[in-house]
């Protein structure tokens, strides 16, 4: 289940990055740079940790 929660964050920041940019326009560098770092942090980061703690469930009761 959480494979599936951290997919759908990267998925959604994926998705609102694209938004952002066809929306809003790359207006400047650090513009652009703080709209990664903020997606980053907020959608793709949850995601990864989210994916890596359930590969690590599964491979502990796998051994057991």
């Amino acid at each position: 289940m959480k494979t599936l929660f951290g997919i759908g964050f990267i998925i959604l920041g994926i998705v609102s990055f694209f938004r952002y940019l066809s929306i809003f326009g790359i207006h400047s560098f650090p513009e652009l740079v703080g709209a990664l770092i903020g997606l980053g942090l907020f959608l793709f980061l949850p995601g990864i940790l989210l994916i890596r703690s359930d590969n690590k469930n599964k491979s502990n009761t796998d051994e057991k």
